[in-house]
């Protein structure tokens, strides 16, 4: 196919801000909670609060311009997932992982964006990194033929397409890593999720049968990777330069850190007022005082952390060059530090409410399970990212990436 590869002229993105899509998440912010009970029953993030996320266009922060997005910084999309976050966390996460599908979308093919967006600007994509084993692609005239079965696709319920990290099989030697998309009716959705925290994610498995995926489809991971993807034929803002694997993880740490937020903000109003067994006011409580301000700092340190990060991130993408390999693993280490300090602040308060903190009708209890779950994905493992940070420090590391490790264990399947 060879669609039409014009920019569009749509001039209203210009004037909005990341500031202006955070207020826009805030507005949503009532109604996204009052959602939450129904959200966790369903296992799923309601119809109503996902319509909300895509009238609102909160999604669109890192989507190209070229079909109706803001093109904003990257983090644009973290930040409106943090403000959700602190109300839902299932919906903040959704959010996050779809808004970063919606950025690293527009460094595929242009063929492949063309027929994602050209007709719905709307259209929501799915993702897995992660599959069974002997999940893979097999090249075929045209395209390539996919079959198995990929996990943990958060929000696919209401995607119209999804994209799945597919090793690909041409002979004897080592599989190629290539992200694969599949338009919903092409693939089948096993309902495995059944979590404590973030229950509403409906983070299902999808199962692919013997589909042929064209060859516009299918863009290598590798070179997604690259600050010079496919899509920058198309968009050529600095937003699409950072690599799409090595930059991800903040898409998950910072729902988490949103989540943590949340706790630490209904553990507050939850206390203001409220009097013991033996009518003392809680709040007066020096204990209760100083875990809420360690907490508070713990927060505003990951916080700053996140900043930085993305300080580092869009001066690199501004000055057009790749990033270091030291810089990739001390942003890995971050992500997996932000997560550990949003679950040391949502743990220490939690833990001095007693029973009462415990209930599902709590929600500094709903916001600390979903802190905690947030926090177990395995970008944000502090054992794997701190032990390759270590191995820096000391000059022990074996100069593998990313890709490389994720080829390797594919090769092995």
């Amino acid at each position: 196919m060879a669609p039409d590869t014009s920019v569009q002229d749509i001039t209203d993105t210009d004037k909005i801000s990341t500031a202006d899509l955070v207020s826009r998440a805030a507005a949503l912010g009532s109604s996204i909670f009052g959602r939450r009970v129904e959200a966790a029953a369903k296992r799923s993030v309601p119809a109503a609060s996902i319509a909300q996320l895509v009238e609102s266009k909160i999604l669109r922060a890192c989507m190209p311009k070229n079909f109706g997005g803001y093109e904003l910084p990257f983090g644009a999309h973290t930040d409106v997932a943090m403000e959700l976050a602190k109300h839902c966390g299932s919906t903040g996460w959704v959010s996050g992982i779809i808004g970063s599908h919606n950025w690293w979308l527009g460094k595929y093919e242009p063929d492949a964006q063309h027929e994602v967006w050209g007709d719905n600007p709307d259209a929501l994509v799915g993702a897995a990194f992660a599959s069974q084993p002997g999940s893979s692609g097999k090249p075929k005239e045209g395209g390539i033929v996919v079959s198995g079965t990929w996990m943990w696709c958060s929000g696919i319920d209401h995607c119209d397409w999804v994209s799945l990290m597919t090793p690909v099989f041409d002979g004897d030697g080592p599989p190629d890593l290539n992200m694969v998309l599949l338009k919903k009716g092409e693939y089948k959705i096993d309902d495995v999720w059944f979590s404590p925290g973030m229950r509403a994610t409906g983070s299902n498995n999808v199962i692919v049968e013997d589909v042929f995926v064209p060859a516009h489809r299918v863009t290598r991971v590798a070179e997604l990777n690259t600050k010079d993807s496919p899509g920058c034929k198309l968009n050529t803002s600095a937003v699409y330069k950072l690599p799409m694997l090595d930059v991800f993880g903040y898409s998950v740490a910072i729902p988490t850190l949103g989540c943590a937020m949340g706790t630490l903000d209904h553990f507050v109003n939850g206390m203001r007022g409220r009097s013991g067994q033996d009518k003392s006011k809680l709040a007066e409580l020096q204990s209760l005082q100083l875990r809420a301000a360690e907490s508070s700092a713990e927060i505003d340190a990951a916080h700053a952390i996140y900043r930085n990060d993305l300080a580092a991130m869009w001066t690199a993408a501004d000055e057009d060059r790749n990033l270091r390999p030291e810089e990739l693993l001390k942003f890995k280490r971050n992500c997996a530090y932000v997560a550990t300090l949003s679950k040391r602040a949502a743990t220490r308060v939690i833990e001095s409410m007693g029973a009462g903190g415990m209930s599902d009708n709590n929600p500094a209890h709903t916001s600390f399970s979903d802190t905690m779950s947030g926090a177990a994905h395995g970008a944000l493992s502090w054992d794997k990212n701190a032990t390759l940070w270590g191995k820096q420090l000391f000059g022990l590391n074996d100069g593998q990436s990313d890709l490389d490790r994720r080829t390797a264990a594919a090769a092995k399947d």
